[in-house]
C-alpha cells in the first residue's frame, strides 16, 4: 500500500515537472494553448456561467458596440477572473490577482526577463490605441500585460520601436479564445 502512495506522488510530481505548474490551475494542450484557466473553461458560454461552481458577478461598461457585460468569477485558489463574451461565447479571460500563475510558471508580478525566457519566440508590443498599452504576445492564446507607466515616455511618441524596455513586472494575464480548428 505504501508503494502505491509513493507511485501516486511520483506521478503527480512528474506531471508538475512536465507542465511547470501544479495540475489543474491552468490546463494547456500540446501547443501550450490554454483550455482551462483556474477552473474557467475557455469554451464557456454565457448560459454556462450558472453551471460553474464559483461565485459570479456581472458589471457593465461602455464599449465600441454599446454596453458590454463583464463577468467577474471568483475561481480556483481565489483568483479573480474577468471574462467577456462575443455572441454568447467567451472570447477573453483576464486576471490581475497577485497569486495567479499562467503557463510556464509566469504569473502576475513576474519580470519581463522571465516572460521572455519562458516565451523566447514572443514579442513585446507597445503603443497608443484607446490609451497606452504594453503587451507581450507569446504566440499562443496567452498575453501578458504591463503597466505603460513603467515604459519610457518616448515609447509612445512618434511610433518609435527602438526603445529598450525596462525589466518591468506583469500586471495582468489575458487569455483569448483559441479560434484555430
Amino acid at each position: 500500500m505504501r508503494s502505491v502512495g509513493k507511485l501516486g506522488l511520483y506521478i503527480l510530481l512528474l506531471t508538475w515537472a512536465q507542465t511547470g505548474q501544479p495540475h489543474g490551475r491552468v490546463v494547456v494542450d500540446a501547443n501550450n494553448v490554454v483550455k482551462n484557466f483556474y477552473g474557467v473553461p475557455l469554451n464557456l458560454t454565457v448560459s454556462g456561467l450558472k453551471r460553474l461552481p464559483f461565485h459570479v458577478n456581472v458589471g457593465y461598461r461602455m464599449g465600441e458596440s454599446g454596453r458590454e457585460a463583464i463577468y467577474t468569477i471568483l475561481a480556483e485558489e481565489n483568483v479573480e477572473v474577468k471574462v467577456q463574451f462575443d455572441s454568447g461565447i467567451l472570447y477573453m479571460a483576464e486576471t490581475a490577482s497577485p497569486n495567479a500563475v499562467g503557463p510556464n510558471c509566469i504569473g502576475v508580478g513576474s519580470s519581463l526577463s522571465s516572460v521572455r525566457a519562458a516565451w523566447p519566440n514572443g514579442k513585446l508590443v507597445y503603443g497608443q490605441e484607446e490609451g497606452r498599452f504594453v503587451t507581450y504576445i507569446t504566440g499562443t492564446n496567452v498575453l501578458y500585460l504591463f503597466d505603460p507607466k513603467d515604459m519610457p515616455s518616448d515609447a509612445f511618441t512618434g511610433g518609435r520601436r527602438d526603445i529598450e524596455a525596462p525589466n518591468m513586472r506583469v500586471q495582468k494575464i489575458r487569455i483569448l479564445r483559441d479560434t484555430r480548428p
